[in-house]
């Protein structure tokens, strides 16, 4: 697994300047702060009967 620096340092290579509006790295910054943990998640209910 990629640690959030690698994938930081992959953004910014990749990254076009101000093509939304924002740096490089206020794009790729949220990288940094990511925490796997904090995203959401929503439960996948199987072979629900109406």
């Amino acid at each position: 697994m990629k640690t959030a620096q690698d994938r930081y340092f992959e953004c910014l290579e990749v990254c076009i300047e101000d093509e939304q509006g924002k740096s490089c790295r206020q794009v790729c910054a949220p990288i940094l702060n990511d925490d796997p943990l904090d995203h959401p998640t929503v439960p996948i209910i199987k072979n629900q009967k109406f």
